[in-house]
């Protein structure tokens, strides 16, 4: 336990963890996905014309696409925002001042 939490019961010290910028960070990449995700289904059910032209755009434009390195560029935004979430959650970014005592 940090020190800060040291004088708080087990109940009490879980529900402050909860409310830690890395749990909060970790809620929105998973709203966020699930609201990308749904955007991707409209895309695909309803506007099917508008994301068949978006997949000969891609396919015309972007060298990374399709083929042998397009999982590798994947990684790219996977390992960024890994690495912005261990950041926060260990509290070297974004650091949540602490509560004054007055």
């Amino acid at each position: 336990k940090k020190a800060g939490y040291a004088q708080m019961g087990e109940e009490q010290f879980v529900a402050e963890t909860d409310k830690s910028p890395g749990v909060l960070l970790a809620s929105g990449y998973i709203a966020g996905g699930a609201i990308a995700g749904i955007v991707i289904a409209f895309l695909a059910g309803v506007l099917s014309e508008t994301d068949a032209k978006l997949q000969k755009w891609a396919e015309t434009s972007n060298p990374f696409f399709a083929g042998s390195n397009s999982d590798l560029l994947s990684l790219v935004p996977f390992a960024l925002l890994t690495g912005f979430l261990y950041l926060v959650a260990r509290e070297k970014l974004l650091r949540v001042p602490a509560p004054r005592s007055d």
